[in-house]
C-alpha cells in the first residue's frame, strides 16, 4: 500500500500534540493524587513535630523564631536551659531540688499574636493533671469515714447501668472498663453529664475490674460522688482543702483562666499552621480536665502531698502504689526504673486543645521537674524529655 504524502503530513502534526496533551493530563493527575494523599494524611492527629519551629506559620506568614530566644525568669543550670531553648519548648518549666529551684523560666510566646512571652508566672490549663486533684480530695473524705474506695457505684448513683458491678476504686485505677466518650458538646448539668455518661456506659468495654482502659469518664463520676460526700461543689472543695492548705494563688477553674494576671493562649500545629483549636464546654471536662494553674502552684502542691498536709501516709501510700499493668496509681503513674532516672519518680499528665504538661517529682532524690506547654503538639512524649532532665540533675549536687 503506498503512502499518503497528506496523511503523512498530519499525522506529524498530531504527533507533538499528543504529547503534549499526554503530558499535561499526566501532570495534573499526580497533582490531584499529592493533593488528595496530603489531604487524608493531614488530619487531626498528623502534626508535625513544633520542636522544628522554622516551619511554625502564622496568619499565612512563615513563622521567624526572635533571633534572640524569648525567656523570661531564671535559671542556675546552663545544660538544661540550653536544652530547653533547642528543642524550642514554648512554655513555662519549674525544676526544684533539694529545696533549691534549678530553672523557674518562661519560654517562648504565652500570646503568639500579641507577643507576650510567657514567664514563670504564667498559668495554663492542666489537662487531665486535674485526676490527682480529684484522687486527693476523694482520699480525704476516705480518710474522715464519708466515701470507701470499696463501696459499688450504686451508692451514689443506683440507676446507672453497671452500677452494683463497678466500684469506687475502679472508678480511681481506670478500670471499671467505661469507655472513652465525646467531650466537645454543648453546656451540660452534672446530671446530665452523668446521665450522658451512663449512656455510653450501656456497652462497657471491659467486665469491671477486668482491665486497665482509661476515660475521663471515671472521674467525672467521682467528681459528682465528692460532691454528694461532701455538700459542697467539687471545685469548691478543692479550693478550700487543696488549693488554700498548699497555698495555691495562681490556680482556679475553667474560664477564670482569663482574670489571671498571666495567662497563656493555646495553639496547635497543623501542616505548618499554627492555630487556636476549639475547646470543649469546661462542663464536659468536670472532674477530669477543668483546673488551671501554673507550675510552681503544681510544685507547692507535690510538696504538700509529700509533706502530709493533704493527706495521710497511709492514704499516700495507696495513691502512689502501682494498682494497674499501666503502672496507675490514683491519679498518678508510678514509673519504674527503666523508664526513669532516677526510679521512683511520680507523673502526671494533662492535655487540653491548645495545651501540654507534665508534673512529676521523685521523693528519693527530692527532686519536682513541671513542664506545661500551650502549644499542644509541641512535645509528643515528654518521656524522653523527662528522661534527660532527670539524667541531668543527677550531676546537680546543689
Amino acid at each position: 500500500m503506498e503512502n499518503n504524502p497528506k496523511h503523512d503530513k498530519n499525522h506529524r502534526r498530531k504527533g507533538p500534540f499528543r504529547i503534549v496533551i499526554i503530558s499535561s493530563f499526566v501532570f495534573i493527575l499526580i497533582i490531584v493524587v499529592f493533593y488528595v494523599s496530603h489531604r487524608s494524611n493531614s488530619g487531626l492527629n498528623n502534626f508535625r513535630d513544633v520542636t522544628d519551629v522554622k516551619y511554625l506559620i502564622t496568619s499565612g506568614k512563615r513563622y521567624n523564631p526572635p533571633k534572640k530566644v524569648i525567656s523570661k525568669g531564671n535559671s542556675k543550670n546552663k545544660k538544661l536551659d540550653q536544652y530547653f531553648k533547642k528543642i524550642h519548648f514554648n512554655g513555662s518549666v519549674l525544676i526544684v531540688k533539694n529545696g533549691r529551684i534549678i530553672i523557674n523560666k518562661g519560654y517562648g510566646y504565652a500570646d503568639e499574636a500579641k507577643k507576650i512571652p510567657n514567664n514563670p508566672e504564667t498559668a495554663y490549663y492542666i489537662g487531665s493533671i486535674t485526676k490527682s486533684f480529684v484522687a486527693t480530695a476523694f482520699l480525704q473524705l476516705q480518710q474522715e469515714g464519708k466515701v470507701n474506695i470499696n463501696e459499688p457505684l450504686s451508692n451514689y448513683l443506683p440507676n446507672f447501668p453497671h452500677a452494683r458491678e463497678i466500684t469506687l476504686y475502679q472508678l480511681l485505677t481506670h478500670t471499671s472498663g467505661l469507655p472513652v466518650r465525646n467531650e466537645f458538646g454543648g453546656k451540660v448539668s452534672k446530671e446530665e453529664l452523668i446521665r450522658d455518661i451512663g449512656k455510653t456506659a450501656l456497652h462497657l468495654k471491659a467486665k469491671p475490674g477486668t482491665r486497665w482502659g482509661y476515660s475521663d469518664a471515671n472521674y467525672s463520676i467521682l467528681g459528682y460522688i465528692i460532691e454528694k460526700a461532701s455538700g459542697v461543689s467539687l471545685h469548691q472543695y478543692i479550693q478550700e482543702h487543696i488549693f488554700n492548705v498548699a497555698g495555691m494563688t495562681q490556680s482556679g477553674f475553667g474560664k477564670n483562666l482569663q482574670k489571671e494576671k498571666y495567662h497563656s493562649v493555646g495553639y496547635r500545629v497543623r501542616m505548618g499552621m499554627i492555630y487556636r483549636p476549639e475547646l470543649q464546654d469546661f462542663s464536659q471536662v468536670f472532674g477530669c480536665g477543668d483546673i488551671y494553674s501554673t507550675p510552681y502552684d503544681l510544685y507547692k502542691f507535690d510538696h504538700a502531698l509529700q509533706s502530709g498536709k493533704l493527706i495521710s501516709k497511709k492514704s499516700y501510700r495507696q495513691m502512689f502504689t502501682t494498682h494497674t499493668i499501666a503502672r496507675y496509681g490514683y491519679g498518678w503513674y508510678i514509673n519504674r526504673k527503666k523508664w526513669t532516672v532516677p526510679p521512683g519518680n511520680y507523673s502526671s499528665h494533662g492535655v487540653l486543645p491548645g495545651w501540654n504538661g507534665m508534673n512529676s517529682f521523685s521523693k528519693g532524690t527530692n527532686t519536682y521537674v513541671v513542664l506545661i506547654s500551650n502549644i499542644q503538639n509541641s512535645v509528643k512524649n515528654y518521656a524522653p524529655i523527662s528522661r534527660k532532665i532527670y539524667t541531668q540533675l543527677a550531676k546537680v549536687h546543689p
